[in-house]
């Protein structure tokens, strides 16, 4: 008899709402029944596709197999673990790496190349089966499109409600008056002449509410609907297609966008018209003689993407504009240079309105210039991360935790002996059962409380093994911080232009944390350590944080305003 555990899936909303997964549940329960195996978890995926891998309960059930929790872990079809071949093998190599037997479809799975064949083939006809399906559900859906017949897509237009398709008439657009009003003043104003700015602080004041519900409008929201067709009585269908390609080179961000068709592909189906086409051709107009002005590029500073707000935690920004100063100089044609930087939610909270209540939290980090803030960040490097003895005054891990040692490793060893005790009370649990002197039920409960409480221990020691760098003694710490600093010096003797500087500060700091003059560079040392469980293995994974602070001198000729209007 073995612990078992089962694992059920289905991907659509309709399966999820007619219960289709309790069929999958019942049918993996009578297997482990029948195999008198006794069940101890069960892992359950309501309503999300086998084309991903990050689902919720196959995560929990990926990180329950490096615990004793269960020994087989039950699938009703290949298809249930992943439709992707490549992801079935992944999971099932994972499984088999800790050593669980795996039970499909009341079969079990061993790693060979027949079996291995077996599942790549039932694999491809999953994938094949799945592609089939979108193919004619989008053929349909692009049929019904051709004869003028609108559907939803689960999103409709603010100002528009859909009426689904019942058996006499099929789907419909109808006008929502109340949204309809909105809309129709966001085109008359900005036609008029309104910035993105004053449209979006209006809306908030005169109490106006996005599709969602929320009280807070934004340029994208405003973009869209400005530019939006179905205004015009026709919404277009089959417009765009998903790209995987990285849209956010500078923070390192890799997703898929959506990029727009040839015209030529797209589908109009008629609607009811909100605004006139001669309103909507003026406000495109604007939109386009505004697109076509001169903007300033943008640029990549030196700390940009590691300068957090030490106040509301979003990321700072910078921005670099010209202007011209009559009030102080005597030439009023001079021209100034300012390249600062900001707070992310600063540069939002500037577009909404300061009376309405729309539930913005506000910041009032003042802004920096950079070349104030990049000069005290590369000072504070160069005078504590070169020198081993300032460098340990900044330490925020292991200082307090070094003067612990003893007690740590003592709670290390008691630890593991309560672990041995475990697994000596289960091995005598386990004769018990087997010359008959406990019955099932009683043999069960045993074993689940000592896997309960082996789990807690498991946790425990993980808690103790994180603080592993205190176990090591002063010298060795010691000797970790001064090579960091050789380290440190070699590489700054070598940033002889502004793209070797930053980056040595991507691989040397974490971040930088500005608050109102208050600077901290925050990094780690790293540290060879050896393994508590195996003194002969070494890690690298261990760290040393630390936590440098400076200050900027306050004053308005170089911290700008203190708070936005």
């Amino acid at each position: 008899m073995k612990k078992a555990a089962i694992y059920a899936r289905v991907s659509t909303a309709l399966q999820e709402k007619e219960r289709t997964i309790e069929s999958q549940i019942e049918e993996l329960k009578k297997q482990v029944s029948k195999s008198g195996d006794v069940l101890t978890k069960e892992y359950i995926d309501d309503g999300y596709s086998g084309a991903k891998i990050d689902r919720p309960a196959l995560d929990q059930l990926r990180s329950d197999l490096k615990t004793p929790l269960f020994d087989t872990i039950y699938f009703l079809n290949s298809d249930r673990i992943a439709r992707d071949v490549t992801y079935q093998n992944l999971i099932i190599a994972e499984i088999l790496k800790y050593k669980k037997q795996i039970i499909i479809n009341g079969k079990d799975y061993i790693h060979n190349p027949e079996n291995k064949f077996t599942l790549t083939v039932l694999g491809a006809v999953s994938e094949l089966e799945r592609a089939k399906i979108i193919e004619r559900s989008q053929r349909g859906k692009l049929h019904k499109l051709r004869q003028g017949i609108p559907l939803n897509y689960g999103y409709n237009a603010l100002g528009y409600e859909y009426i689904r398709r019942t058996d006499t008439q099929p789907g419909k657009f109808i006008i929502n008056e109340k949204e309809a009003k909105t809309v129709r003043y966001i085109f008359k104003s900005y036609a008029a002449g309104f910035s993105w700015a004053k449209l979006v602080r209006t809306l908030e004041n005169i109490g106006a509410i996005t599709k969602m519900g929320r009280k807070l409008w934004d340029t994208s929201k405003l973009k869209n609907i400005l530019q939006n067709h179905t205004y015009t009585g026709i919404k277009y269908y089959n417009t765009r297609s998903y790209v995987k390609e990285p849209n956010s080179p500078l923070r390192g961000l890799k997703y898929g966008k959506k990029v727009y068709k040839n015209k030529s592909e797209w589908i109009p189906v008629k609607v009811p018209a909100i605004i006139s086409q001669e309103l909507f051709n003026k406000v495109q107009a604007r939109i386009k003689y505004n697109s076509e002005q001169y903007r300033n590029p943008k640029q990549t500073q030196l700390l940009s993407g590691l300068v957090n707000c030490g106040i509301c935690g979003r990321f700072f920004t910078s921005y670099f504009r010209t202007y011209k100063d009559k009030r102080r100089v005597a030439d009023p044609n001079k021209i100034f240079h300012k390249t600062a930087y900001r707070c992310s939610q600063i540069s939002l909270q500037r577009m909404h309105s300061q009376t309405a209540n729309t539930g913005l939290v506000r910041c009032n980090n003042p802004e920096v210039l950079t070349q104030l803030l990049d000069t005290c960040v590369m000072n504070m490097i160069e005078e504590s991360m070169t020198d081993s003895s300032k460098l340990e005054l900044c330490l925020t891990t292991n200082v307090g935790q070094l003067k612990n040692r003893k007690q740590i490793e003592s709670k290390l060893k008691e630890n593991g002996k309560r672990i041995a005790d475990l697994a000596t009370k289960r091995k005598q649990t386990i004769d018990q059962y087997a010359s008959g002197k406990i019955n099932r039920a009683e043999y069960v409960k045993r074993c689940l409380s000592y896997d309960s409480e082996l789990t807690n221990h498991n946790v425990n020691k993980a808690k103790l093994l994180n603080q592993v760098p205190s176990l090591h003694k002063e010298e060795v710490i010691e000797a970790s911080i001064k090579r960091y600093c050789e380290s440190v010096r070699s590489r700054l003797n070598l940033c002889n232009n502004s793209d070797k500087t930053r980056e040595f500060l991507k691989d040397y700091i974490k971040e930088v944390i500005y608050n109102n003059t208050e600077v901290k560079v925050i990094g780690s040392i790293p540290i060879k350590l050896k393994a508590y469980d195996d003194p002969d293995q070494t890690s690298d994974a261990s760290a040393i944080q630390f936590k440098i602070e400076g200050k900027i001198k306050r004053g308005n000729k170089w911290m700008g305003r203190k708070k936005s209007n």
